[in-house]
């Protein structure tokens, strides 16, 4: 029983090794270049948000500011009045909360990323980004496939041991020409598709060819979706410290 063991693992070792030399670059190479072509290392974003369910529908606006490599986000709703000053900080690994409302900053724990972002489809992890898909996973590439008219390369992506994510599982499907995200699949630790997001209306904005709009639907919600429309981008500009501080959160 254990010599079919070891002779079971052994294939499955020769078979990533045989299934990364067919490419001519690696699976966490494409996740790089395509985390690289949509995000620089700095940036700030001006979204427009639509959050649609069986029985509601509303939209958002957003700006949001990021510091890929050292780490730190910063977001701001802006509109409707009535959500505007709610804010988002991730900072050394923490992300909190700020409701204008209670005038109170809400610290979101580890066990708080998976939880819906303000109603929609994206977690909390979605907006701050809290996890990294490209140090927090193993990737590995399955091929190809044609997903919405596009050649794109197929890449399975599981948590390293003891790595801050919250999701057991994700496919990412990157456009071979470019390496562009067309598609993500999300599943829990037991295998099971929970979520997937498509990436659409690829443009020049900020200075570079992007998806322009990212569509997070909930897996057996036909009726529910959110999406997120990029209306104005900058990348690598120079943004101020002050911007991701706790005095930046709580301002008035």
């Amino acid at each position: 029983m254990k010599k079919r063991i070891r002779i079971e693992v052994l294939f499955f070792l020769i078979f990533i090794l045989l299934g990364e030399s067919l490419f001519a670059i690696s699976a966490k190479e494409i996740i790089r270049k395509s985390e690289d072509a949509v995000r620089g290392r700095t940036q700030i974003i001006v979204f427009e948000i639509k959050i649609k369910t069986r029985r509601w529908e509303r939209t958002l606006k957003m700006t949001s500011w990021e510091d890929r490599f050292k780490k730190k986000s910063f977001s701001e709703i802006t509109a409707p009045r009535k959500d505007a000053g709610n804010r988002f900080l991730l900072l050394n690994k923490n992300m909190r909360h700020y409701i204008p409302k209670l005038q109170k900053v809400v610290k979101i724990s580890p066990s708080m990323m998976l939880q819906s972002w303000m109603g929609s489809d994206f977690s909390n992890d979605d907006i701050v980004k809290e996890s990294s898909i490209i140090e927090d996973y193993n990737h590995l590439i399955d091929g190809k496939k044609n997903i919405d008219g596009f050649e794109c390369y197929r890449v399975i992506l599981k948590p390293k041991p003891n790595a801050p994510v919250v999701w057991g599982k994700i496919i990412y499907y990157a456009r071979v020409k470019d390496y562009l995200p067309v598609k993500k699949e999300f599943f829990n630790e037991h295998n099971v598709l929970k979520k997937y997001m498509t990436f659409k209306n690829f443009r020049k904005i900020g200075g570079r060819v992007i998806p322009t709009v990212y569509k997070m639907q909930t897996v057996k919600k036909k009726n529910r979706y959110t999406e997120m429309v990029i209306k104005k981008a900058k990348f690598n500009v120079r943004i101020s410290k002050r911007k991701f501080t706790l005095q930046n959160l709580k301002r008035r």
